[in-house]
């Protein structure tokens, strides 16, 4: 049962970075929001995933994102800001009666009402400190925060879309 979930995962890591590295890289809004789908893959991680392990695979993807793009480490930096503080919001939004470890975050098993403010709040720091280092200067702190915002709400509408075309909601007959 183990194996078959490391592999589930493993597939939709997969999906997540070759959706980004194929598509959602080249989607540009007005040349203001952009489409940094690949976070999906840090943010649907396991409940009770390690956070050493997390920050590892967070640094991963990041550089995996930034040899794609021969950039100097900005995704990598923002990836793992978004893995250090992704244990923190999942420890604030946990129930009283709490979650399976191996149960990853989607809104299938979770719910909109819990993975919206989850996956927003998280790409939007991941985003802010993105546009803060490309920008190099908090002096267009008001841009930044508006591309941030409306890149972190791109991202956010393409994660539902991505996790949806993977796992469709079960009908009910």
């Amino acid at each position: 049962m183990i194996s078959r979930n490391i592999l589930q995962l493993l597939f939709k890591v997969l999906i997540y970075l070759l959706t980004y590295f194929l598509v959602t890289s080249h989607i540009h809004v007005f040349h203001f929001a952009l489409c940094l789908s690949y976070t999906g893959a840090i943010l649907l991680l396991p409940l009770g995933s390690n956070a050493v392990r997390t920050l590892l695979f967070a640094f991963l993807v990041g550089l995996s994102v930034d040899v794609f793009h021969s950039s100097l480490g900005i995704h990598t930096a923002a990836c793992v800001l978004l893995g250090f503080f992704r244990a923190n919001f999942v420890n604030w939004m946990v129930p009283a009666g709490g979650y399976e470890e191996y149960m990853t975050i989607t809104i299938p098993s979770m719910g909109l009402r819990w993975f919206f403010p989850y996956a927003f709040g998280l790409l939007f720091l991941h985003h802010f400190l993105y546009f803060l280092i490309d920008y190099s200067s908090a002096s267009d702190l008001l841009l930044i925060f508006g591309r941030a915002f409306a890149s972190a709400l791109l991202t956010f509408v393409t994660l539902v879309l991505i996790q949806f075309g993977i796992e469709p909601p079960a009908r009910s007959t």
